[in-house]
């Protein structure tokens, strides 16, 4: 393994094509976190600044790649191509695709092998993908926590804030009372540094403390973001602050009536079900599930294409069979694009984070002032990773 001196991965020479390869992934793929968007009036606040004018940030389309459709082999296969050649950002690219596809086959070990290698190159994201799944459990080989801890410490040096929430969850990981206090202490830093999932989880505790008002604002901070458990998070205080159905009907309304595509489907399921304060109206729902599917919701669209499978001559729900629409009613659960975000819009419950390599690709960074290199030279005791296969 080489282990000559790397600072922290930029741009290589041959960005033009990496940018265009990225891009063509992330259109071949469905990011399932960020199909709905809901509206949120948010303060004009600033989210934070410690990431500010001297942030690096990789040219990437989005967070994580999800479903693969019929052209993501080749690209992923030119992706493939380019990190064997030694792009580092390619590198991250497809550890991300595995990570965030974890249907096939040896995906977390394939990804791990993938950001060991980038991590090997310098990019500090690699750094925080490897040290994170080396740091916890049936996520592609053995875990080790000293040696996840060393290069998370790496990427923290280099500034990645994010490396310092997945630290603090690492640390929660090990029971006793001071490796708790560490894991707050890491996870209060991450938050005031501005790392979205660490704001929201930070948000969860407050709330759960009995400080609902201290984590709405750090809700909405989190959510100016983009991150979409913190916005289901806010959304869930609003709704308990009115706590009646015709607010939350009205809620869904608004939302629906600004473009939300997440809540126009959970509006027909509403009225397919006639409950949330509204009659059951099948008509109505099949109108709002064919404004859902055009908003962009592949639930919706999929929904629709099982109501139609049976027909009727009957006219009242629009062509579709009754007794059918009746029965799938009681199969409804709720589902959106937008996953648990979608449901927790209307939960009591407050949601953590779950993916804490979420949007991991776009990440910025700030690395430090110093005269001395941001990525030491590393090579942690294990057999270098070999690359994964193309197909010719």
């Amino acid at each position: 393994m080489n282990t000559a001196p790397r600072q922290p991965h930029g741009a290589p020479a041959d960005r033009a094509r990496r940018t265009a390869l990225r891009w063509s992934l992330a259109a071949c793929c469905a990011t399932a976190a960020g199909a709905a968007q809901a509206v949120i009036q948010l303060p004009s606040q600033p989210v934070s600044a410690a990431q500010g004018d001297a942030s690096r940030t990789p040219p990437t389309p989005g967070g994580s790649l999800r479903l693969p459709s019929a052209n993501t082999e080749q690209v992923l296969n030119s992706l493939i191509e380019a990190a064997n050649a030694g792009d580092a950002d390619a590198m991250v690219q497809v550890g991300m695709y595995y990570h965030a596809n974890p249907g096939l086959p040896q995906a977390a070990a394939t990804a791990r092998r993938w950001w060991g290698r980038a991590a090997d190159a310098g990019d500090v994201r690699g750094m925080a993908g490897y040290g994170y799944l080396l740091g916890v459990d049936n996520a592609g080989g053995q875990r080790d926590l000293s040696v996840a801890r060393e290069w998370l410490h790496k990427a923290r040096a280099a500034g990645l804030v994010r490396a310092t929430y997945i630290e603090s969850l690492l640390e929660g990981q090990i029971t006793g009372p001071r490796k708790l206090r560490d894991a707050r202490r890491l996870l209060e830093q991450a938050a005031q540094d501005g790392d979205p999932l660490a704001m929201n989880d930070l948000a969860v505790a407050w709330e759960l403390d009995g400080s609902p008002e201290r984590a709405r604002e750090m809700y909405v901070l989190a959510a100016a973001q983009g991150y979409g458990a913190a916005r289901a998070n806010y959304l869930r205080l609003e709704r308990q602050n009115r706590s009646s159905d015709s607010a939350t009907l009205a809620r869904l309304r608004t939302l629906s009536d600004d473009g939300n595509a997440d809540a126009t489907l959970q509006l027909a399921q509403l009225y397919h079900q006639g409950r949330g304060g509204v009659q059951r109206d099948f008509a109505q729902a099949i109108q709002l599930y064919r404004r859902a599917a055009d908003g962009g919701s592949r639930s919706a669209r999929e929904f629709l294409a099982l109501a139609f499978s049976r027909s009727s001559r009957d006219n009242s729900a629009r062509g579709v069979d009754a007794a059918w629409m009746e029965e799938l009613a009681t199969r409804i659960n709720a589902r959106t694009d937008a996953g648990k975000e979608g449901r927790d819009m209307l939960s009591d419950r407050p949601r953590r984070s779950e993916d804490a390599l979420w949007n991991l690709t776009s990440l910025r960074w700030t690395p430090p002032v110093t005269d001395e290199p941001a990525v030491p030279p590393y090579s942690p005791a294990r057999a270098p990773a070999e690359g994964l296969p193309i197909d010719e």
